[in-house]
């Protein structure tokens, strides 16, 4: 129980850091760039960054409080993200229908944006990974599942973002206005991190302290970038992206478990030696 309000309280500042930013970017798009586009001078070509470095400031603290408290992440991938129960079933299928619905919408309305074929290859990987989400989470309440299938399930986000990344270098070429991209650009970084973090687990070599940082990093830039204008299909699948990387911080702040102080034995001074 008490885990469980740690994930809460966690969750919360995450999603509100989420949200302030979002409103930043807002701002910023609003008011630092001019009718033609081009960016201008602006307070909030400052206030951005700083905000994106304290919110990983503030990340980095609370794994290394947890560090301080003595908890730790098991190792297998079982005991790190087991989920048992009806509501995290319900929200982990959740999630991956969610993602699925806005790959869908990006594969029907592709054909009036620009590079409609990488837009299908994103949708399709898009609707994969919607469907590996709940399932590689469902293989954390089993035994004896096939590590080969962990590893497929868990890298195939890592494609997608991958793939989204060079997409959006590509949309983006000939756009000299770096801020007016850079942002996306950022949060698919820290997305791709943060799945390439979490496929540690499924892989054999979990870091549990970069795989909290990196989800609750990535789950605040997808919010943040939400506020930019794209494709209604990419601004559902980045909201569930970062539903997805909250989610599985949720279960791996669940999941920790806390160390034992070790006993101090007295030290002997020489008469008691004789």
């Amino acid at each position: 129980m008490q885990n469980q309000k740690k994930s809460l309280e966690i969750s919360c500042y995450v999603l509100g850091a989420g949200a302030f930013g979002v409103f930043l970017r807002w701002l910023q798009d609003q008011m630092a760039f001019d009718e033609a586009g081009l960016a201008e001078k602006s307070v909030f070509h400052f206030i951005v960054p700083l905000f994106i470095l304290a919110s990983a400031y503030m990340f980095i603290r609370f794994v290394d409080n947890f560090r301080a408290k003595r908890f730790f992440l098991p190792e297998d991938f079982s005991g790190a993200l087991r989920n048992d129960g009806k509501s995290y079933a319900f929200f982990r299928w959740a999630i991956g229908v969610l993602m699925c619905l806005g790959a869908v919408l990006v594969f029907l309305t592709c054909e009036v944006e620009k590079y409609p074929g990488m837009l299908r290859v994103i949708a399709v990987l898009g609707i994969l990974t919607g469907i590996s989400y709940p399932l590689l989470l469902s293989a954390a309440n089993r035994k004896n599942i096939h590590p080969s299938f962990l590893c497929v399930l868990s890298i195939i986000p890592v494609v997608l973002f991958s793939f989204w990344l060079i997409a959006c270098y590509k949309m983006n070429d000939i756009n000299s206005v770096v801020w007016s991209f850079g942002i996306e650009i950022i949060a698919i970084i820290i997305t791709i991190l943060a799945f390439f973090r979490m496929a540690g687990f499924a892989f054999g070599t979990p870091k549990s302290g970069h795989c909290m940082f990196y989800a609750m990093m990535g789950c605040t830039m997808c919010v943040m970038t939400v506020a930019d204008t794209r494709n209604i299909g990419l601004q559902i699948m980045f909201f569930a992206a970062a539903l997805m990387l909250l989610f599985y911080n949720w279960i791996m702040v669940k999941n920790l478990v806390q160390r034992k102080a070790q006993r101090e034995e007295p030290l002997e001074d020489g008469f008691d030696r004789l």
